[in-house]
């Protein structure tokens, strides 16, 4: 049986719906497979539950939305800043049912009168966010990414390998670095961290901190089949929101000489030192 289910849903208990997501659920059809590494006795988490959302977003904050080639157009880009959690649900889940190239979110803390570019929702992104508007680091976010030919999905194996390089990872960046356990996610393709920072300014100085500190992750744990991405140092990074779909590619079904390339969902599985 392969290690992730074919469904490409978080784990739960058969058709129950995730916490946070109405009564709709995420989708239809969530299932459990107690071979997928995702479950470990915990239920899934995405931005779509409240509790979870506060996280990354307090209240008097914002944040931007960020859908990718909507509709199958390449420069289609839609963008909106949210501040109500309600709509930003709303928003992000009527843009994932369309084709997309992927539904991200801007992860550090951003300068709340950009919402007046769009406020609580989405329409074609002629300004998105720029470095310059971040105003901290709330996050060293750790992407671990399988080695694949670009725009595709990952097959099952692939991922696999990149979800357990999370807890060597873990290990050395808190017991190095001192900081508490991690967020852990699932980006649709490959594994996250998320290491909480102490809102730290969005400077060079600390843009240099984020930068050495992803190097040396890499030159440590990096393999020829699972890289760290270290370009995800700049303050205005987004990242892929969890509760919608990866959407790289083509899906590919198996057959007898080739694994399958599944869209799936981005999931949260462990609030590590925030639950």
């Amino acid at each position: 049986m392969d290690a992730f289910n074919h469904e490409h849903q978080p784990p739960g208990e058969p058709g129950a719906p995730l916490p946070g997501a109405g009564d709709e659920g995420l989708d239809a059809g969530i299932t459990k497979d107690d071979e997928n590494i995702a479950s470990q006795n915990r239920q899934c988490k995405t931005l779509f539950d409240l509790n979870v959302f506060r996280l990354f977003v307090h209240p008097g904050e914002i944040v931007e939305v960020r859908a990718m080639a909507v509709d199958g157009k390449k420069g289609m880009v839609l963008s909106g800043y949210f501040d109500d959690h309600e709509a930003f649900c709303k928003a992000a889940k009527e843009v994932d049912r369309k084709q997309h190239g992927g539904i991200y979110f801007t992860l550090q803390v951003i300068d709340p009168r950009l919402i007046a570019r769009a406020n609580n929702r989405l329409k074609i992104g002629d300004l998105t966010t720029s470095d310059k508007d971040v105003l901290f680091y709330r996050w060293l976010p750790i992407d671990l990414d399988p080695v694949r030919p670009a725009g595709i999905p990952s097959s099952d194996s692939e991922l696999q390998a990149a979800m357990d390089l999370r807890n060597p990872v873990t290990a050395w960046i808190t017991r190095e670095l001192g900081f508490a356990d991690p967020i852990k996610a699932m980006s649709g393709n490959g594994g996250h961290l998320l290491f909480k920072l102490p809102d730290w300014p969005a400077n060079p100085e600390n843009k240099d901190i984020i930068k050495g500190i992803l190097e040396d992750s890499s030159k440590r744990f990096s393999t020829d089949k699972v890289k760290i991405d270290t370009s995800v140092f700049n303050p205005a990074r987004i990242w892929k929101l969890y509760g919608t779909t990866a959407r790289k590619g083509d899906e590919i079904p198996a057959n007898q000489y080739r694994e399958a390339r599944p869209h799936r969902l981005a999931y949260i599985d462990d609030l590590g030192g925030l639950s």
